[in-house]
């Protein structure tokens, strides 16, 4: 993995910079499929750790889009971690096997997983690497922590800042590019495998494609450091 602090310490560097870049570029991938149907064939038949199961409230519980009851469908085992403690409770009655557990602290499950899956949590916490460090704590070796998070590059964002709008989770309390993703594998002692962009079905991914002006998301992708 990129390490700009072999090469520099002053992290603003023009030439490492223009290293790190190209390092970002090589392990960027572009998917042309809903992240859903991808996340889904991702995890099929493997065990799976689920982090910040519960979105907001047992509302989304109730949706076909919940992300938790569809890994549960194709996962060969599933276990979910949030801190609503109520939520929690009245989902486990109905067959669910969620745990009360701060994914910044130290703690350990007692059990690894294939995949740790991270949709839409990182952009909460106050402490990022320690979530990234929890995630890669509880994955097997050869397994995939995947980190899905807002691009505040997204064209439409960058649409709604110019009219004076604000962005709708007033919760959110950061954005990660793909270099800050790259710095909190550095700090968590992880790599970053790949980051992944999902651009809408517009001609304009196909005459911009190094842009990520055109995907909402991105997912990045951090395993062990390799030996």
């Amino acid at each position: 993995m990129f390490d700009w602090k072999k090469y520099t310490t002053d992290p603003c560097d023009q030439e490492v910079q223009n290293d790190l870049n190209s390092y970002l570029f090589s392990i960027r991938c572009i998917v042309h499929i809903d992240y859903m149907a991808w996340l889904l064939n991702k995890v099929k038949g493997k065990s799976c750790l689920d982090i910040g199961a519960i979105e907001h409230n047992l509302s989304y519980t109730q949706m076909p889009s919940w992300k938790h009851k569809q890994l549960s469908e194709v996962t060969e085992k599933l276990v979910g971690v949030d801190i609503l403690e109520e939520y929690v409770q009245a989902l486990n009655q109905q067959g669910f096997d969620i745990r009360v557990h701060d994914a910044t602290s130290e703690e350990f499950l007692g059990e690894k997983f294939d995949t740790v899956v991270l949709g839409d949590v990182i952009e909460h916490v106050d402490n990022p690497v320690n979530l990234v460090r929890f995630a890669i704590r509880h994955l097997n070796q050869g397994g995939e922590v995947i980190v899905k998070t807002p691009n505040v590059y997204y064209i439409d964002n960058i649409l709604r800042f110019v009219k004076n709008r604000n962005y709708p989770n007033f919760e959110h309390i950061a954005w990660f590019t793909p270099s800050m993703a790259l710095e909190i594998a550095r700090r968590a002692d992880c790599q970053l495998k790949n980051y992944i962009v999902y651009p809408k079905k517009r001609p304009w991914p196909y005459i911009f494609p190094k842009s990520d002006l055109f995907t909402r998301d991105y997912v990045f992708i951090f395993n062990h450091l390799e030996a």
